[in-house]
């Protein structure tokens, strides 16, 4: 039954409905911003590193100096990129101490950094070693789960291409 009091021209009940709908319509369009980067047509395959060296196929990405030799969870760089029969290529200095996740994504490898508290990612070019994108400084450990790759709280969207898109930053 809706109530006949109302606060204006409209009636209590239907102000009611009408926010609520607002509110619903305000929640379906945070999940579909928030959505995993797999749903764009980018999956990501996280890479297995053995020692100082990650291998899928006809990639190899070499780390630099691990933190330890037994289980190491660091790598000093330089970071080294070589795919069969290609010469290898360095990638830029800034990119260094880089800690799991290591991702690919196409032609893209998605390397987390840190200094300290401070953390980025960077994506990587597999074929020039160029960065093509650098995350915004975060605070949190990276993680990566089910298709999406956290940045503390805000994720990273990609493109088809696995490119980070502008809602990244």
């Amino acid at each position: 039954m809706v109530s006949t009091m109302s606060l204006g021209d409209k009636p209590i009940g239907r102000r009611i409905r009408d926010y609520t709908m607002r509110i619903a319509t305000l929640l379906i369009t945070a999940l579909v911003v928030s959505a995993p980067a797999t749903s764009f047509g980018c999956d990501l395959i996280p890479l297995t590193i053995t020692k100082s060296t990650a291998t899928w196929g006809k990639l190899t990405v070499t780390l630099g100096d691990a933190d330890t030799v037994d289980h190491p969870s660091a790598w000093s760089g330089p970071v080294t990129i070589s795919l069969e029969g290609q010469p290898v290529c360095t990638v830029s200095e800034s990119v260094s101490i880089v800690q799991e996740p290591v991702l690919l994504g196409k032609n893209t490898l998605f390397v987390s950094t840190y200094s300290g508290s401070q953390r980025q990612i960077y994506a990587l070019d597999i074929h020039t070693c160029r960065v093509v994108w650098k995350s915004p400084v975060y605070f949190a450990d990276p993680s990566y789960a089910h298709g999406m790759w956290m940045m503390g709280s805000r994720p990273l969207l990609l493109d088809k291409a696995c490119r980070p898109t502008d809602r990244s930053h």
